[in-house]
């Protein structure tokens, strides 16, 4: 708790020293390098200047919960926007899926690991219980019959790109992630998609937190044929 608050109180000290023509986004891990994009984009094209705070989804919204200033969330799944929804603090009618995701399953380069339930060593993925691509692979695991064999050898990551690095660094013999994290490294390879039907679709809500009149030709953008494009580029569907 005492670690949560001073993370909040530094947000918050972050949005003070921001200038009113900055939005302040809170942004799934997974869509760290997209969304940095769409921001470059999004200012080309006379918009304003964006500041960023990405985390798992979960802990975004519990900071958005407990009065941390975002203007935009970016969710990795329609849980915590539901979540968020819930308690009035996101604007119902600004809210759209932006984009959709892949889950699966990537070894270090080279590695001969398989994409079944015989993976020898441990698997990172994100928290199972709170990070939402932890929640996609606990549906599927469970859904083709792994989980029981594969769950003693499961590492949780506070968020799916510390469950990647993992892999990087061979630290692991292999990590469920979303395809859009794959693609964005040069150190690890895709062993096996997970079917659609496994698990829950993997979707990324977006919606507007504040009255900051800078949100709405933001989440407007996010829907433009630039933004699409910027999206397909890095993975999303």
């Amino acid at each position: 708790m005492k670690s949560n608050s001073i993370l909040l109180l530094l947000l918050m000290a972050m949005v003070i020293a921001v200038k009113a023509d900055h939005l302040l986004v809170f942004a799934a891990s997974s869509t760290t390098d997209a969304i940095n994009e769409l921001a470059t984009a999004f200012k080309a094209e006379g918009g304003e200047s964006i500041r960023f705070n990405f985390a798992s989804s979960g802990t975004l919204a519990r900071q958005i919960e407990a009065g941390a200033p975002a203007d935009v969330f970016v969710s990795a799944n329609a849980k915590w926007m539901d979540w968020l929804e819930g308690r009035e603090l996101i604007e119902q009618s600004s809210r759209f899926n932006l984009a959709s995701n892949t889950l699966v399953m990537i070894a270090p380069k080279g590695s001969l690991a398989t994409f079944d339930a015989n993976v020898q060593g441990r698997i990172a993925t994100g928290d199972l219980k709170s990070v939402p691509a932890g929640l996609y692979a606990a549906e599927a695991l469970r859904s083709l019959g792994w989980m029981q064999r594969l769950r003693p050898n499961l590492v949780m990551a506070s968020n799916v790109r510390t469950a990647l690095l993992y892999v990087e660094r061979g630290e692991v013999a292999a990590g469920i992630v979303y395809a859009t994290d794959a693609k964005a490294s040069a150190k690890v390879s895709v062993i096996g998609t997970f079917p659609e039907e496994s698990h829950s679709p993997i979707v990324y809500p977006a919606a507007s937190c504040s009255a900051n009149s800078g949100t709405g030709p933001f989440l407007s953008f996010l829907k433009s044929n630039t933004a699409k494009q910027i999206l397909t580029k890095y993975g999303f569907k």
